[in-house]
């Protein structure tokens, strides 16, 4: 049998409880190191894999040899964690965004083009099954000319104040998957966006964050489609994730997923299962399969499907949201 590749885990928090599910998944991979400084955290998620918690990346990686890194830590993290980890030559599956900068972004870019060494960004989307198959339709060009994509992304209810405190706001922590998205379907040439955002869950809490909570955006881009996104982080009923779209020759749509199939008919009409709670049980095969994607880059059987120049793009489109959002006016950008 081959030895299974041995990785590091930086970060033990909620992002790094569902990466470990995905490798203890897999076979041919486990996770050796968990990188935290908080001992209780990473001696948690230690113990499930039988790993070893280190304080710091440096101390991990003297202790033995790995194949990769998988980066699950904070956001501002990210872009140091990311150069240091090709610096060792260790491939890397980093959760996104890359960093909240556009030019720490273009510096880190720099970086891992000039090593060599892979590097996956982790827009679970584009692992998810349905999705995939409305990307594929898309591309093969059976709906004609596109005209209009709308997508809707409702959260159930906002994070916590710890993790609103450091995650860089909604529009770059949550709609951007919306926008890496959209980016995957139409390509990142040049667009016009109009955006409006607005606290109504918690205005208090997320004016001491510059944040919000809800979102409409229109994004036009040139050659191509008109992109509607409707956004909360107040789901009353679950978590509520669509995507439709519509071209000259016809219509695909990703409807949301329940918590079972079964339809129950009666008096009172139609009932069905409720919506799943959130991201994690959503999008669970996607972790998986985006992880099985990491370490077949590990073997070298496959390329990164998500690189740091996709993640700028989606961060470059986010950053566009956020200056239509505060000037009121309609943005334009040649590329990006």
């Amino acid at each position: 049998m081959k030895e299974s590749k041995k990785l590091i885990l930086i970060g033990a928090g909620r992002i790094a409880a569902v990466h470990t599910r995905s490798v203890l998944s897999l076979e041919g991979v486990r996770i050796a190191a968990v990188v935290d400084p908080l001992r209780e955290a990473g001696e948690k998620i230690a113990s499930i894999t039988g790993g070893v918690w280190y304080s710091t990346l440096a101390k991990a990686a003297e202790s033995d040899s790995f194949s990769g890194a998988i980066v699950a830590a904070p956001t501002p993290l990210h872009a140091d964690l990311i150069e240091t980890c090709v610096g060792l030559d260790l491939p890397v599956f980093c959760e996104k965004p890359v960093d909240l900068s556009l030019a720490r972004v273009d510096r880190c870019l720099d970086r891992v083009k000039a090593s060599g060494v892979p590097v996956l960004i982790a827009f679970h989307r584009r692992f998810d099954k349905a999705r995939m198959e409305v990307h594929d339709i898309v591309r093969s060009g059976s709906l004609g000319r596109l005209e209009h994509i709308l997508q809707i992304s409702r959260d159930p209810r906002l994070p916590s104040e710890s993790f609103l405190a450091h995650s860089g706001g909604m529009v770059r922590d949550m709609l951007i998957h919306d926008l890496d998205e959209l980016v995957w379907l139409c390509g990142n040439g040049p667009v016009a966006v109009q955006a409006d955002l607005k606290r109504f869950v918690d205005a208090p809490l997320l004016a001491r964050y510059d944040d919000y909570d809800t979102a409409a955006v229109t994004i036009v881009f040139e050659n191509g489609p008109q992109c509607q996104i409707s956004a909360t982080r107040r789901s009353a009923y679950g978590f509520d994730q669509r995507l439709e779209v519509f071209g000259s020759a016809g219509m695909v749509s990703c409807p949301n997923v329940h918590s079972s199939s079964i339809v129950t008919v009666g008096a009172k009409g139609f009932l069905t299962a409720p919506l799943l709670d959130n991201f994690p049980q959503r999008y669970l095969d996607a972790y998986r399969a985006e992880m099985q994607h990491f370490l077949a880059i590990l073997e070298g059987t496959e390329q990164p499907r998500c690189t740091v120049s996709d993640a700028r793009a989606s961060l470059a489109l986010a950053e566009l949201v956020l200056e239509s959002a505060r000037t009121g006016q309609r943005i334009t950008a040649d590329g990006l």
